[in-house]
């Protein structure tokens, strides 16, 4: 089973142009976003209260599922 937080996960989407793509690379730029969180709720507290435009819930629902999915393999 891996360890990885759910940033370094995100970041294999980068370069993708879908809103998989836009949401890692908002994700990305943004300095305070808890890169060593594995946490869903505090992951999308953060989105919700810090998260910007790019970082929809919809989306980071889809790409915490697929995380867990990872973890697991």
């Amino acid at each position: 089973m891996k360890q990885a937080s759910f940033y370094h996960y995100v970041l294999t989407e980068r370069g993708a142009n879908n809103e998989m793509g836009h949401f890692a690379e908002a994700v990305f730029n943004d300095l305070m976003f808890p890169k060593h969180a594995h946490d869903f709720n505090v992951l999308s507290t953060y989105i919700e209260e810090y998260g910007s435009a790019q970082m929809s819930l919809t989306t980071f629902d889809k790409l915490y599922e697929s995380y867990q999915e990872w973890l697991n393999f």
